[in-house]
């Protein structure tokens, strides 16, 4: 029901309100801290809505409250707990690492959050280091690529236009074809 809730399509901003109030009192009330069950199922509900809730909500609160518990799973001493935890949080982590995250919120939050889960998965649960591992090079260069790419305007003015050019070409050469798969083999192949 509450991943219903969250979803763009079923909600209005008051009821979004209300949900997140609720899941921050879970989250930060002293009285809920030991509530593994309880921290399990809110994990459960990132990782299932996070990729379709309304974007501001997985940024201002799903991505840095992730972040908040991955850091917290870190000093839990009982390793069932840790690894039941850590196993949610991949799986959500898994999830929103499909949608566009800024690179603020990306340098702030999900490479931190990724960061602690891997010292989680080191000591329990190795095949899921090896995976995290390739996430954070991935999300690294994203960033890196970002960073790269801003202050190169004129050049993304020009990528664009050869972008272009390649799309019309390639598209006159395909409208020229048949539909028969030996003609359209050929297309591929390289001249001589």
């Amino acid at each position: 029901m509450l991943c219903y809730m969250l979803m763009p399509h079923y909600l209005n901003s008051q009821l979004l309100e209300r949900v997140k109030m609720q899941l921050a009192s879970f989250l930060e009330d002293p009285q809920y801290h030991d509530q593994h069950s309880l921290h399990m199922e809110i994990i459960k509900t990132f990782g299932r809505v996070g990729p379709n809730a309304e974007p501001k909500f997985r940024d201002e609160f799903v991505l840095p409250n992730l972040h908040k518990l991955a850091n917290s799973n870190n000093q839990q001493a009982i390793d069932t707990k840790r690894l039941d935890i850590a196993i949610q949080l991949f799986e959500a982590y898994s999830a929103l690492s499909c949608c566009f995250i800024s690179e603020e919120l990306m340098v702030n939050h999900f490479l931190p959050g990724l960061k602690c889960l891997r010292i989680d998965m080191e000591h329990l649960s190795p095949e899921h280091e090896v995976i995290l591992s390739s996430m954070i090079k991935e999300c690294e260069l994203k960033v890196e690529n970002r960073t790269v790419q801003e202050p190169q305007s004129s050049m993304s003015i020009a990528a664009s236009l050869v972008s272009e050019d390649t799309k019309t070409r390639f598209l006159n050469k395909m409208g020229q074809l048949s539909t028969s798969g030996a003609m359209l083999a050929n297309v591929f192949q390289r001249k001589k």
